[in-house]
Parts: structure tokens; C-alpha cells; sequence
């Protein structure tokens, strides 16, 4: 996913090797049998995973010790920056690993902040990132919870062309190959979506340690058969997992992208860890997991595919727990069972319509309703990611809603959220076609 690793980046800026080259490194990835196995300090460790955007720094060491609490064993971030030893830190303290990511610009405006880098062309700007990771990887080697590079994020996938794809895929090898030289004691990855990165590491990227592979719903269960039809034989993590994302996601009749709903979401990331991905880790092919994402944001991503939403726990939260330590809620989460959107009317110069919303906990009690709105027609990339609140006022039966909407021009994505006295956050979606202003 893009969306929430742009605001990430300005926080937070596996060599096949049998056996690693020092005795002394803390982490390795080791053959055994017909499989691979990582180690940390010479004992198995299988990555249970989350991606990590956090919150503020201040709050890091609250997030470690909740994600440990989760069952929770690693986090992955996609940059390093000022904010980074002080997520190493909590980390420690709460016996947390980190896969640290290393960034690599995109080749194309329209991923991470409409950003773009000429690989082909660009020697001064390559010269400039290479040097920049190398002294990233030199400041933390060192700190005792780092468990391994993961040095650029989907940048064959945004990258326009072959000609940029091979000339990234070469620079990669440069970087890759250094980094293993200034550091023996942890291994080496790269990262990109589904397949797109795969030919291109196997024939231009050779010193990669495992391939770093991100894959969003029913895809984790056909991953691991491509992989062996393309004969790939190094081992590889799930750097980013959840429900289905909104690039696959059918479209309704107002053109918007159906979510999941909230069941679809917990169940995807249960089933996923232990139906598609516990084999794979089982035959030494699968190396771990990292559910997209651990994030407060209040947003398009946030929503879709979050464990947080602000202080309040998402069902994905609870999903990561029983994936990984088999803990269910204590009590059945609440659910949104339905959201139905009435007739759409102009008043004066504002819109309204009558939404009714049947939500309530496992004990029938009623939650804490309201709405807000994303508009994936936005002019601007902020626009399209900005989830706004609306104003709503209660309808004439008790799931009645009386909703303001937006002056906008074309179809809206409408939240229905829900909140119970424990702090869980449900939603429900739909969307809604305004009428045009006269």
C-alpha cells in the first residue's frame, strides 16, 4: 500500500547465505532440509509481524507493549529518519525485533507523494541514495533490535517501463551488495508487490538474502504455487497483508470500490497466517508476516485496512491477536448489520439524506453512530486519501440519521461508523451519488 507510508516517511526513515559469513551475527537465514529457517542469535524465529506507522514517538513504547501483548514479534518500517532509534528502543524494551526499511525513491509520479526518479538517467541522485543508505546502515547495525534491511518498496511496481525496471533492479544490486559488506550480521531484503519484482531480483538482484512480497486478500493463498512455478528457491516474508485492497476491489454502480466489510477484513487476516502461510513456514519457504498496518490515521487507508483509528481498536486489531496467539475477543466484537442510504435532497444550498444504520454490541446495546465521507474524485492525492466527519442529527426512529452531506461534484464513499463503551471501532460502506447543484 502507498497511503499510509507517505506520512510514515518523514518519521521513520537476507545474501542467501549458508552460513552467514560471521559467527557474531545476531540474525541469519539458514538452509535446512529442503527449506530455510531464520535465526536470531542462533535460534529459529518466524516473523509475526505488523507493519509500523505508529502515532508520535512518544507514544512508541505504548505501542510495543501492546503489539507484544498481541503476540506481536517484529515490526517493519519502510524508512529510517529521526524518529528510528527511539522505535529501536521501545522496541528492545519489549523484546520486539524490526525489519528496518531502507528507501528507495519511486520511478513514477502518481506513488508516495506523486514522487518520480529517473533510474536511468539520474547518476547524481543514485549516488545521493546510495550514499544515504549506506550511512543509514552504519548508525543502527549496531542496536539489538534490528533484525534485517528491507531496502526499497515497490518500486519495480511503480517503475514506467523495462529500460527503468532493469536499470533499478542493477542499482538495487549495488546497494544490496555493499550493505552486506558494512554489515555481516543481518540479512538483506527487498520489497514489491505480488510477482512484479521477482524476475527482475532473480536476474539483476542476485545478493538478496529473501524476497520481501506484498499481497492483499485471496491472493496469499495463490502466491506461494506462482512462486514455485517460477522456480524461485529463496525464501520469502509477507511484508504487507490484509483484506482485499481497493485496486482489486469490484466496482458498485456509482463506480466506488466495495470495501470488505469488517467480518470479511478479521477473517482474511486470520485465515491467511494460518490456512495459506503456516505451511509455507512449516516447509522452510515462508519466513513471516506483517499485517498492514499499525496506525492511528483517520483516513481513506486507515479505515480500510487498519488495526487503530485514532485511540479506538479496529477488528483487525483483534485479528492480529488470534492469528498470532489464538486469543479471540473476550466478548463478540459489535457489527454494523446494515446501512441503507434514503432519498438524497437539496435544501437550499445544502444536501441531505436519511440514512438508517443498524448497529449494535454482542448485548443488543446500542453504539455511538456517526458518519463522514471520502471522495476518491478529488482533484488532489491529500484530497482523495482525506476521510472528512459530517455533521448528522438523529432521524425520526432510533437508527434513523438525518445526514448533511458534501458539496461535491460526483459520487461519495459514506462511512457509517460505530463505537462501543470498550473502544471498539466498526464501519460500514456505501456510496452515494449527489445530485448536481442547480
Amino acid at each position: 500500500m502507498n497511503l499510509a507510508r507517505s506520512a510514515v516517511l518523514a518519521l521513520l526513515w537476507v545474501l542467501v547465505v549458508v552460513p552467514v559469513a560471521s559467527a557474531r551475527a545476531a540474525t541469519a537465514i539458514v538452509k535446512v532440509a529442503d527449506g530455510w529457517q531464520l535465526q536470531v542469535d542462533g535460534k529459529p524465529y518466524v516473523a509475526r509481524g505488523v507493519t509500523f506507522s505508529g502515532s508520535r514517538s512518544a507514544d512508541y513504547e505504548k505501542d510495543c507493549a501492546r503489539l507484544a501483548a498481541l503476540g506481536v514479534n517484529t515490526l517493519r518500517t519502510w524508512g529510517t529518519g529521526t524518529e528510528t532509534r527511539v522505535l529501536l528502543d521501545a522496541a528492545h524494551k519489549h523484546g520486539l525485533k524490526v525489519l528496518v526499511g531502507l528507501w528507495l525513491r519511486q520511478g513514477r509520479p502518481g506513488a508516495e507523494s506523486d514522487d518520480s526518479f529517473d533510474y536511468l538517467r539520474d547518476t547524481k541522485g543514485m549516488k545521493k541514495q546510495f550514499t544515504e543508505t549506506l550511512a543509514q546502515v552504519r548508525h543502527f547495525k549496531d542496536h539489538p533490535a534490528v533484525l534485517a534491511w528491507g531496502i526499497g518498496n515497490e518500486v519495480l511496481l511503480n517503475s514506467p517501463d523495462d529500460a527503468s525496471k532493469e536499470a533499478y533492479a542493477r542499482f538495487l544490486e549495488q546497494v544490496v551488495s555493499e550493505v552486506k559488506k558494512i554489515d555481516t550480521g543481518h540479512p538483506v531484503i527487498s520489497v514489491d508487490a505480488w510477482m512484479f519484482g521477482v524476475p527482475w531480483w532473480e536476474k539483476y538482484t542476485p545478493s538478496l538474502d529473501a524476497y520481501g512480497l506484498n499481497v492483499y486478500g485471496g491472493g496469499i493463498h495463490v502466491l506461494p504455487g506462482e512462486l514455485k512455478k517460477a522456480g524461485v528457491t529463496r525464501p520469502w516474508f509477507i511484508t504487507e497483508f490484509g483484506a482485499q485492497g481497493e485496486w482489486d476491489a469490484p466496482k458498485d454502480a456509482n463506480g466506488v470500490p466495495r470495501e470488505p466489510d469488517d467480518t470479511q477484513k478479521y477473517d482474511a487476516i486470520v485465515d491467511g497466517w494460518r490456512n495459506a502461510l503456516a505451511p509455507q513456514v512449516q516447509a522452510g519457504r515462508c519466513l513471516g508476516l506483517f499485517v498492514f498496518n499499525y496506525s492511528a490515521s483517520f483516513d481513506h487507508t486507515g479505515l480500510w485496512l487498519g488495526m487503530l483509528s485514532g485511540t479506538s481498536t479496529r477488528p483487525a486489531w483483534h485479528a492480529v491477536r488470534e492469528a498470532y496467539s489464538g486469543q479471540k475477543p473476550a466478548t463478540p466484537l459489535p457489527r454494523i448489520a446494515s446501512v441503507t442510504v434514503g432519498e438524497v435532497k437539496r435544501e437550499k444550498s445544502s444536501t441531505f439524506a436519511q440514512v438508517r444504520v443498524d448497529a449494535k454490541d454482542a448485548e443488543g446495546t446500542p453504539l455511538d453512530v456517526s458518519f463522514a465521507y471520502n471522495f476518491r474524485g478529488a482533484a488532489t492525492r491529500h484530497e482523495r486519501d482525506e476521510v472528512v466527519r459530517l455533521q448528522a442529527t438523529p432521524g425520526p426512529t432510533p437508527d434513523a440519521w438525518l445526514v448533511r452531506l458534501p458539496t461535491v461534484k460526483g459520487p461519495i464513499k459514506l462511512y457509517a461508523l460505530a463505537k462501543d463503551r470498550a473502544g471498539n471501532l466498526v464501519a460500514a460502506t456505501t456510496s452515494v451519488a449527489l445530485p448536481v447543484a442547480p
